[in-house]
């Protein structure tokens, strides 16, 4: 016992040192808590050109929400907060009251340059200047939409969002996207199922969205067995996808559709096409019935990232509420 409290002891005293001796703010680590080498980096050195001095933050309020998207082709991030009308602006109920839910808000919102540079998307719209050449403002909460990975430095965006003293929270889509799907599987007996990501661009769709549902099924001690398929988010892309479960007999009925941007109209396509599949009658059997569940659960990862930051914002009352109409300052990686 006596050798731990001395072990104990020293590993202090190094962790420190190592604090002083990187550039660190004295002082601004109390805790020692253990960080991802990037995080630690943008948190406390001084010297590193990722720096972010959350000391001098200022008040989040009337800074404006940091979004940014690592497909370049799309927007629907933006899209999705400034037309999303899913709260009452007054009482903060989950319903529609006609006014679109980040009313007066102004956003930075920065089109990255792909899912790996994610961290560094999260840092540039924390820090007050653009590329080093002119200064900008620092958002008050930043949303990610993107099929990010702690390769790609998701967990590095957790930290931050944790441990910055300023309390600017970090939210990403994916993330977002999965809890929304075990919040509304909560009363379903359902233990095996495929989940189907539908998106045009990244080939880190899949690889992503397992990793994430790993570690979100392993936070809430979830037990179910969740496999992933991903393909074009369009009626084609679908229907290849369910002859794809089709053509390796697939065991996992297809529950969970996830997809940026699915609308009713959508939707209700989607559910006319899987009906025509479930009653299909051929050799004598129904085919495609054990393969696609009676209900499929339809999920817009970047609606949830939305409905997450309005939350988020309301709770700690940063949300603006400016009469005024919502500004956009765009910003474009290189």
């Amino acid at each position: 016992m006596e050798n731990l409290r001395i072990g104990n002891s020293l590993c202090a005293v190094f962790c420190i040192c190592a604090l002083f001796l990187s550039g660190c703010r004295p002082g601004a680590d109390t805790s020692l808590v253990e960080l991802p080498e990037a995080a630690h980096a943008a948190m406390y050195d001084t010297s590193s050109v990722s720096f972010v001095d959350f000391s001098d933050y200022g008040e989040l309020r009337y800074l404006p929400i940091g979004l940014f998207d690592a497909d370049s082709t799309s927007m629907t991030l933006l899209e999705t907060f400034m037309s999303m009308d899913c709260f009452d602006n007054i009482t903060g109920a989950r319903r529609s009251d006609g006014i679109v839910d980040f009313a007066g808000e102004h956003f930075q919102y920065y089109t990255a340059v792909s899912d790996e540079e994610c961290f560094q998307s999260t840092l540039f719209l924390m820090q007050n200047r653009y590329w080093n050449s002119f200064r900008k403002e620092r958002s008050k909460i930043v949303v990610a939409d993107g099929f990010f990975t702690a390769e790609h430095g998701l967990e590095d965006m957790a930290a931050l969002s944790q441990h910055n003293e300023a309390g600017v929270k970090v939210i990403t889509s994916i993330e977002a996207g999965v809890r929304e799907m075990f919040d509304r599987l909560a009363t379903d007996n359902i233990s095996t199922f495929t989940v189907a990501c539908l998106c045009d661009s990244s080939e880190n769709a899949r690889p992503a969205y397992s990793e994430v549902i790993k570690k979100i099924a392993a936070e809430q001690d979830n037990p179910r067995t969740i496999s992933i398929i991903s393909g074009k988010n369009s009626l084609e892309g679908l229907e290849r996808l369910i002859g794809r479960l089709h053509d390796i007999n697939s065991k996992s009925p297809l529950k969970v559709i996830l997809m940026d941007g699915a609308d009713e109209e959508f939707i209700a396509s989607c559910n006319y096409l899987l009906d025509r599949y479930r009653d299909k009658f051929e050799n004598g059997t129904y085919p495609y019935k054990s393969i696609l569940a009676d209900r499929i659960i339809f999920i817009n990862p970047a609606l949830c990232a939305a409905i997450e930051c309005y939350e988020e914002l309301r709770s700690s009352k940063n949300l603006a509420l400016r009469a005024e109409r919502q500004k956009v300052s765009y910003f474009y990686g290189f």
